[in-house]
Formats: C-alpha cells, sequence, structure tokens
C-alpha cells in the first residue's frame, strides 16, 4: 500500500540549528514523499506518516530551501525484506541489528518499527522523538544525494564524517541523551586524530554531528549547502577554508572551551 504526504511549505526568516519542537507550516508544498508499506504495518504507517512530514519540515527548515524532487519511504515488515531492499553491490548481507534505515537520493528504506523489539537492538519503537529524529536523518541523506554527483554515495569517499555528522546534525540528534558525546571523546583521549577517524567507534555520531556543527558556525549555512557537492576531502576542505589540521585544532578547542 502507498500514500503521497504533503512536504510542508517553508516560512522561514533565517536558518538556525535544528530543534525539537515541530517547524510551523500553514500551507502545503508539492507532494514530495511517497510512503509504502504491507498490509501488516498498516497502523504503523499511520502513526508514521506525521513523523515523517515533521522530519521533511525540520529537513527544509535546515536547509532552508525543499527537497529538488520527490522520494520514496518504504516501510519493510522484517528484517529480511529490509537486507534484501540493498543493491547486492553494497555487499552488506544481513545488515547489523542497530541498523534499521537508510537513505539516498530516491528516499529511504525503514525497518518497521513494529519489528524493533524483534529483530533489531539500541533502538526504542515507542519513542517518538527518537524516531523523528532518525527519520530526519536518513531524511538529510535523501537531500545531501540529491545535491550530490553520486546519489547513492557510491563514489563518495573520505568524507564519511560530513555525511553522517551533517545527518546527525540536522535532524537534532546531538540533542539525545544516549549519544556519546563529543567533549566526552576529546577528554577521555578517545578523540579523533585525523578526519578519518571520525566516523569510528563509540563516539562516532558524537563526534562527526559536533565537527559538522563547528562547521556550520563557521561558515554559514549558504556555504554549508555547497559543502553538499563534494564527494572527497580535496573538494570539501577548500569550501570549508581550513586544512584538516586547522579544522581538528579549531573544532577540539571550540569543544573544550564550551
Amino acid at each position: 500500500m502507498h500514500v503521497r504526504l504533503l512536504a510542508p511549505a517553508l516560512v522561514l526568516a533565517a536558518c538556525r540549528a535544528p530543534e525539537e519542537k515541530p517547524v510551523a507550516a500553514p500551507s502545503p508544498a508539492p507532494e514530495v514523499v511517497h510512503l509504502a508499506w504491507q498490509p501488516v504495518d498498516e497502523a504503523e504507517a499511520a502513526r508514521l506518516a506525521p513523523l515523517v512530514r515533521e522530519a521533511v519540515a525540520r529537513v527544509e527548515a535546515f536547509f532552508c530551501a525543499p527537497f529538488p524532487r520527490p522520494f520514496a519511504l518504504t516501510v519493510h515488515p522484517d528484517r529480511a525484506a529490509f537486507d534484501a531492499s540493498f543493491p547486492p553491490e553494497w555487499g552488506l548481507g544481513r545488515t547489523e541489528c542497530w541498523m534499521v534505515a537508510s537513505g539516498v537520493a530516491d528516499g529511504v528504506q525503514l525497518l518497521s518499527p513494529r519489528a524493533w523489539r524483534a529483530e533489531a537492538c539500541e533502538h526504542d519503537p515507542a519513542d517518538e522523538a527518537h524516531l523523528l529524529r532518525l527519520l530526519a536523518h536518513e531524511l538529510v541523506h535523501v537531500y545531501h544525494g540529491q545535491h550530490n554527483p553520486s546519489p547513492d554515495f557510491v563514489d563518495v569517499t573520505g568524507i564519511d564524517w560530513f555525511a553522517e555528522g551533517l545527518a546527525t546534525f540536522a535532524s537534532g540528534q546531538l540533542a539525545d541523551p544516549q549519544l556519546a558525546p563529543a567533549r566526552e571523546a576529546l577528554t577521555t583521549g578517545a578523540g579523533p586524530a585525523t578526519l578519518a577517524r571520525a566516523w569510528t567507534g563509540k563516539y562516532r555520531y558524537g563526534v562527526s554531528g559536533s565537527l559538522v556543527a563547528f562547521v556550520d558556525g563557521e561558515i554559514g549555512r549558504a556555504r554549508l549547502r555547497e559543502c553538499l557537492g563534494a564527494t572527497c576531502p580535496e573538494e570539501l576542505l577548500p569550501l570549508v577554508g581550513l586544512t584538516e589540521e586547522e579544522l581538528l585544532a579549531r573544532w577540539r578547542a571550540a569543544v573544550l572551551a564550551d
């Protein structure tokens, strides 16, 4: 089954970091999300629909612009169906229990929250704030993919910290109390020595999200949007205007001074 969701219109004076409260949207914009599910998830789809609308609004508010084109969000009834949704060339096989969603330019694959208690870990299907942030995270990947020369990120290399950090920051996940924070990583000696190490280990979400939040504060939202087209460090860092060493040093100082 399927339904089209309306993306809320943007009526914003400025771009700001995401907040937990819903983004106001007084009038509808063109259809943007195609939500599909199996009959077993009829009730779950009804619960997801308003959260998806709110997640779309959050992402468009962050970037101060709508999604360039429509996309699909497919709810899979079980882990086997979720795993089968990935292209063979990705070589994923069976996904890890913490992985419940994936987003690229064409849309999002989501393991039904109905199945999380039996077939997933680290996610509470009853926590709607967590679910909203997770949906927004994947929609940031969709938005990113729609602005990148490699829509499925296959040809994007060496900037995992930026792709995942952007999704963490823009979705509001830095406010998630379950997220291991960047400051803790630095004070315990677990901070990354290189950008390539930022998206690794226990602190990968907090560190990468914090890095992108720092970049956003340094260069502004308009320049951050320009970074969406980068496919490698050699393209990304000139847009940031800092070398890798400068970025890491200034980020560490900012985090520890906060």
